[in-house]
């Protein structure tokens, strides 16, 4: 061989070396490349959030991932060989059976919910989705990946409980609804019922005003009495008496309250009313003070008699001609009526200023007909407690019981 053929010879070995190295170093990157795919691979199986188990055709554990371990609560070694039904608890069992059946009878994926015991006692709440693999002439196996909502099924019983309590807060609240609609209908009812009562009551309040009237009228009649200075007094007693009487249900009438009077209305309209039946009380000042007071039908009646006698008896004696109030008293001629509530208690004033009783004279024991008809009303009407002054002129001070004493 010529000292040219062997050069040439041993440069097609040194290119056939180098190529030779390069493709061991294209082998080895291939390799680490496998190997690289192949950790991954193994990180996303062994740490998937879900649990990956392969089954035997008799649900048999043959592997599973460390997440299949860790939500059944085993250690991995202890997990593979063993039978999945010995994590089914006891109420699921049958329906465990059920589905591993049907895993076994069909090529579609199967899906299921029950409840595992975990190893380490804990009951968790999961779902199984199962496919049956062929492996020609091998025996199938079952892949199945396992997923712990535990959270998921809290969450839906917690909202279905909440639905449930929902479900009772509108049943009370269609309850509590019917029964407003229930209480508004009374209440219509009772309106209804109540206007009618206060037009009735209106109605017979005007019809006593109206009858007390015409008795009144009566006594003005020429012949209903002695043509005398006497049965003239009389019949205008008489008929105070009963405007008295009649201006209690005209004010009833005109204000609208039936259960209770007005005294400061009341009040006013008889005072005037009598003072306009005696000439000489034009020089005579009246002075009414009522603090809010109202008294029922029965004592603003009784109240009104013994006002109109005390107001008649002080317009006819209390100031006699030639009596000069501001001489004596150093203030015009007056009579006062009032009505307060003192420390529980009603108390109802009739005042003059003028001359006062005679020296000696008692009106609680006086024959006439007007006091002894005041004492008669405040003790056994009024029930009330009577205390006279005479200081500057005269009061009467009535100190009412209250109804239920």
């Amino acid at each position: 061989m010529t000292a040219r053929s062997s050069a040439q010879v041993l440069h097609e070995l040194r290119v056939h070396q180098i190529e030779l190295e390069m493709q061991n170093e294209a082998l080895r990157e291939a390799q680490c490349a496998l190997e690289e795919s192949r950790d991954r691979y193994a990180d996303l199986y062994e740490f998937a959030p879900v649990g990956y188990l392969t089954l035997s055709k008799t649900a048999v554990i043959i592997e599973g991932n460390l997440t299949s371990a860790t939500i059944l609560g085993v250690d991995r070694r202890k997990l593979v060989n063993s039978r999945f039904g010995r994590f089914v608890t006891d109420d699921d069992r049958d329906r465990w059976n059920r589905y591993f059946v049907s895993i076994l009878r069909t090529d579609d994926k199967q899906v299921c919910e029950l409840k595992l015991s975990k190893g380490d006692g804990p009951v968790i709440s999961a779902r199984l989705e199962s496919v049956r693999l062929e492996r020609g002439d091998a025996d199938p196996i079952i892949r199945m990946a396992v997923s712990d909502i535990t959270d998921r099924v809290s969450a839906e019983e917690n909202l279905a409980l909440k639905s449930h309590d929902l479900d009772e807060l509108k049943s009370a609240y269609d309850t509590i609804a019917r029964g407003q609609e229930k209480l508004r209908q009374n209440e219509a009812r009772l309106t209804e019922a109540l206007e009618e009562k206060e037009i009735l009551l209106s109605e017979v309040h005007h019809r006593v005003k109206n009858n007390l009237t015409a008795f009144i009228s009566l006594l003005s009649l020429d012949g209903s009495y002695e043509d005398t200075e006497g049965g003239r007094a009389l019949r205008k007693d008489l008929q105070n008496r009963a405007r008295s009487m009649a201006l209690i249900h005209e004010t009833l009438y005109q204000t609208g309250k039936f259960s209770n009077v007005d005294m400061e209305v009341y009040l006013n309209n008889l005072v005037r009313q009598i003072a306009d039946t005696y000439p000489e009380s034009m020089n005579i000042r009246t002075v009414v003070d009522v603090q809010g007071v109202a008294l029922s039908l029965d004592r603003a009646t009784t109240a009104g008699l013994i006002i109109n006698e005390l107001v008649t008896n002080s317009l006819k004696y209390a100031f006699p001609p030639g009596f000069d109030c501001m001489a004596t008293r150093g203030e015009p001629c007056t009579i006062r009526v009032s009505l307060a509530r003192k420390e529980g208690r009603d108390v109802l004033a009739v005042a003059d200023n003028g001359r006062g009783f005679p020296e000696g004279f008692d009106p609680l024991t006086a024959k006439s007909l007007g006091l002894k008809l005041v004492n008669f009303l405040a003790r056994h009407q009024l029930r009330a407690e009577i205390d006279i002054q005479r200081e500057r002129g005269t009061a009467f001070v009535f100190h009412l019981k209250e109804t239920g004493d």
